[in-house]
């Protein structure tokens, strides 16, 4: 790396600060730690010194992250802080006390307490371990208990250093216990006395060993109260035994078996005491009055019933052979009924055990599962890695079976149950948990919907009336009453018991959005997924921080002001200035909550508060101390002057020629808001249907869409039946067509990818033998199979627009970034920012009603850029238009030495899931590597990525 490029990360503040957490949060930093400690006790005075430095500066670095955090991160309150701070006062003791080695300060007998003391504390710098795992449930599971009984036992041999380790391992972990349990939500009084009377228990033990107590009477009783504990799991088992009995009905089988041994170990006793009378029952080897009474003999025959190995070593009559062979084949059969019962309760019982209660708190909630429920586990695993922070999902679902999709996220717990029973809600902790999303069943009618939605809402807000709900549902999300406000409306709440927060999410409005979007705009379902949760953690996304200052009119110019009101800067110059430092504004927010595009600025009613900015940035640390640094530092400075280019939007066609292979879902709301955007659209749709179900469909379609006024004489809708193997069938069809839509035939048995591949293949040799350019959009519903198609298309030279699309991965992007925001929420005004950006996603996708002020579109690019960025955004803001990114006529890789290596010794990041994200660059000052992009490539830019306002005409 050039020096030049070292700076660049060193000197970008937030960047910096984003890759030394990114570092000092990652587990393999965690372990890299625990050796240099470890190191740190060979009393080497070079290694000391030089391990101490290494310290110094890693506690140094926590420091300023922390420092950082709290002067612009809006949640303050978080635990996670404090506990930080816990860790930190250990790592300054224990820092302080590699001095005595680095100096060889001498310890007499006086003082050796108090250094063995300083070096145990020293050691519990390896707590900082539960930085990497999941501290509230770790304390609470059976594994650490047996630990803690473990470090029990050991401390009532242990003395000295080891005493006091011991010791102050237990402080710390009251210490961490208390601040855990001062956070958490009890269900029941009951419950909060038992886990703070576990919590006195432990305290009082944990003095009763420091050796200035020793004089207490009984103390090793006390110290032994702390495995009380211990008997919460092993009350788990029987519990959970005596109902895997119950349910099974086990005991009739049980009871019958016993019996029935019983009668022939006395049976067979009696007659061989009859007819046997001079045998050697008790097996000594000797013939005694043992053998003449009757409890030798059944006892004899009841060991050969239970013994198949046979107890007789050689039989020396006829008789006592036959008997031992059939006391063996008769005994291996009753046994055989013990085993399978046995296997039976086993089973019965680790599946009981798997489905206990959850000892978890501070988590998110997943009720149900659907076709997009894997879409969400996997984004929000990556928004949760990119936010350093370690997010606990419970799944249940009413399938004991747990997905396949689940088993490669071993950081996700699966319990099954009733989803709309109260205590299956309780097994996962639910009144613990902080959000939750409701998955509503595929392939159910709009009423069955409509009523699993209104119950588990009811269920829900039982077990937790105040927590975060999110319902995905397939369908429509519209009221259901013309007096009621919204779908989950509840007549009877007369308190506004229910109207907590709760987003209902369509899945109908956001796949008829999304097909709308990309019809008009090809990569606007990728850029809009970057702006929600990217798959890099370098990249930038769409951020919202709190500011509180004011906008207002000063001369001619508007201007923004610092919360504290100290300094001002025209918001113009604001904008164009942090876009070259890493942070593209896009909007403020009144004091509604609305957020308003920069280039609706002149329109608003000023002066005005501005609770809060939204940006293009890598974080909202990134976003708030960059303006703060921007205003406050460069207030006075003359702005670079604008360039003067031309510029025109793509042209679109404003008749729509649209060819549908397949059915596609949300069809007819689809249709509706095209209309926005065409003026005549002609709809052809090919699928594998009967004559009568074709014409039910077209009567469904028609009547669907003449529901808007004048729909019917702007849209023209033909439907064919086709059997998807004639594919010259195709030919006049795609002769007329300017987009078409592959998606999956509603009666085809093979994969829907299997399928819309084989229709590629030969509409791309139909479409070049015709001469034609149509845009081409295959529908399909993984991923996997959608890279492996891409990176087909990619090895050859086609010529041809296909863009390859997942609707059900954009929504589940689209339900993971609201619901991990609304988890990320821990006080309603962090709520508030959060909703806001929340509609101004939805501003962008177009699905706001009336309000419609940002639309993502795209300019295209026929002359040289200036080098100058700064003054190409304030030209396009002056045009009313936040640029905020690009693409590239080629796919962008860059080799940056340090990211690089951050990434092969701490990787965090996975590739981008889609090849087409290769090209597209957003927010390209936000972090070295995009920079490079502009600096080397910007001949190379074919688009400019803006938003502007919506175009209706």
């Amino acid at each position: 790396m050039k020096k030049s490029d070292m700076r660049s990360v060193v000197s970008d503040r937030p960047l910096f600060y984003h890759h030394m957490e990114w570092i000092l949060m990652h587990p393999r930093f965690g372990f890299l730690m625990m050796g240099l400690i470890a190191l740190s006790f060979t009393h080497n005075q070079i290694l000391a010194a030089i391990l101490f430095l290494f310290f110094v500066g890693e506690l140094g670095m926590r420091i300023a992250i922390m420092l950082n955090k709290r002067r612009t991160n809006p949640y303050r309150s978080s635990l996670n802080q404090k506990i930080d701070a816990l860790f930190l006062v250990l790592d300054i003791v224990g820092i302080a006390s590699l001095l005595i080695t680095v100096f060889d300060i001498p310890i007499d007998a006086e003082n050796a307490a108090a250094a063995r003391l300083i070096r145990a504390f020293y050691l519990l710098r390896t707590l900082r371990m539960f930085r990497y795992l999941d501290i509230q449930s770790a304390m609470y599971s059976p594994t650490y208990g047996m630990l803690i009984s473990l470090i029990i036992l050991l401390s009532f041999f242990a003395e000295d250093t080891l005493m006091w380790i011991i010791i102050i391992f237990f402080a710390v972990e009251l210490a961490i216990r208390l601040l855990i349990m001062r956070h958490m939500s009890y269900e029941s009084k009951r419950d909060k006395m038992i886990e703070w009377g576990y919590w006195w228990i432990d305290t009082i033990a944990t003095i009763v060993m420091i050796p200035a107590f020793a004089f207490i009477p009984y103390g090793g009783a006390l110290r032994m109260l702390r495995l009380v504990r211990l008997l919460r799991p092993w009350m788990v088992i029987v519990r959970n035994l005596k109902e895997v009995m119950r349910e099974g009905q086990f005991m009739q089988e049980i009871n019958l078996i016993v019996l029935l041994l019983a009668v022939l170990s006395i049976g067979g006793g009696v007659i061989g005491h009859y007819t046997q009378a001079d045998f050697d029952y008790s097996q000594n080897g000797v013939l005694d009055p043992t053998d003449q009474g009757m409890f030798a003999p059944i006892w004899f025959a009841f060991r050969m019933f239970t013994d198949p190995g046979n107890t007789v070593m050689f039989p020396h009559e006829t008789s006592i052979a036959v008997f031992s062979v059939l006391a063996v084949i008769v005994g291996v059969f009753i046994f055989a009924f013990f085993i399978g019962i046995g296997a039976h309760i086993v089973s019965g019982l680790m599946a009981k055990l798997r489905n206990e209660r959850l000892n978890i708190t501070n988590h998110m909630v997943m009720l149900g599962w659907s076709k997009v429920a894997p879409f969400m586990v996997s984004r929000l695993k990556t928004i949760s890695e990119r936010s350093f922070s370690k997010l606990k999902l419970v799944v249940l679902n009413s399938s004991q079976e747990t997905p396949d999709e689940l088993i490669e996220h071993n950081w996700v717990s699966f319990r099954w149950g009733d989803l709309e029973d109260v205590k299956s809600l309780q097994r996962i902790n639910l009144g613990h948990a902080r959000q939750a999303i409701i998955n509503i069943p595929d392939g159910h009618s709009s009423a069955d919907n409509l009523a699993h939605a209104t119950f588990s809402l009811i269920a829900v807000r039982k077990v937790n009336p105040e927590i975060y709900l999110n319902v995905a549902t397939p369908g429509m999300s519209e009221p259901h009453l013309d007096t009621h406000h919204h779908m989950l409306q509840v007549g009877w709440d007369t308190t506004e018991f229910y109207n907590k927060p709760t987003v209902v999410l369509s899945q109908a409005d956001v796949r008829a959005n999304l097909l709308r979007n990309i019809l008009s705009y090809r990569d606007f379902d990728q850029i809009l997924e970057r702006l929600m949760i990217p798959d890099r953690t370098e990249d930038s996304a769409l951020q919202i921080s709190e500011w509180g200052g004011t906008l207002q009119q000063e001369g001619d110019q508007i201007t923004l002001s610092l919360p504290d009101g100290t300094h001002s800067m025209p918001l113009d110059i604001l904008a164009s200035r942090l876009m070259v430092r890493g942070v593209t504004l896009v909007a403020i927010t009144d004091e509604s909550g609305n957020s308003r595009p920069l280039y609706k600025a002149c329109e608003l009613n000023l002066p005005i508060r501005v609770p809060s900015i939204l940006a293009v940035a890598i974080s909202p640390n990134a976003l708030f101390s960059e303006t703060f640094f921007t205003i406050k530092k460069f207030n006075a400075i003359e702005a670079a002057s604008p360039v003067q280019m031309t510029f025109k939007p793509i042209a679109v066609s404003k008749e729509l020629n649209l060819l549908i292979s397949g059915w596609v879902g949300s069809l007819p709301l689809l249709l509706k808001r095209l209309l926005d955007d065409f003026d005549r659209i002609h709809l052809t749709l090919i699928d594998d249907l009967t004559h009568e179900e074709l014409a039910d469909q077209t009567a469904y379609l028609k009547k669907r869409v003449n529901e808007t006024a004048g729909a019917c004489d702007r849209i023209s809708i033909d439907m064919v039946t086709w059997d998807f193997s004639n594919m010259n069938f195709l030919r006049p069809y795609i002769e007329t067509a300017d987009r078409i839509l592959l998606s999956r035939p509603q009666h085809m048995k093979t994969n829907a990818y299997a399928g819309i591949s084989t229709v590629l293949s030969h509409l791309v040799t139909i479409v070049k033998e015709q001469g034609g350019n149509p845009d081409i959009f295959p529908i399909l519903e993984g991923r996997d199979q959608a890279r492996l198609l891409q990176e087909e298309l990619d090895r050859f030279n086609i010529g041809l627009e296909i863009h390859v699309t997942v609707p059900d991965e954009f929504y589940g992007t689209y339900v993971a970034h609201t619901s991990y925001h609304m988890y990320r929420s821990e006080n309603p005004d962090a709520y508030e920012l959060q909703r806001t950006l929340r509609h101004t996603i939805d501003d962008l996708m177009g699905d706001v009603g009336d309000l419609d002020e940002m639309d993502i579109q795209t300019l295209q690019v026929n002359e040289a850029l200036p080098d100058n960025a700064e003054s190409l955004f304030s030209y396009l803001l002056s045009e009313g238009y936040v640029w905020i990114g690009y693409r590239l006529k080629d796919s962008y890789n860059w080799n940056d030495p340090l990211q690089n290596t951050i990434r092969k010794f701490f990787p965090r990041e996975e590739d981008y899931s889609c090849l087409r994200q290769h090209q597209i660059i957003l927010n390209p000052f936000g972090n070295p590597v995009s920079r490079h992009s502009w600096t080397e490539f910007r001949d190379n830019i074919v688009e400019l990525i803006v938003i502007g306002e919506h175009e209706t005409d």
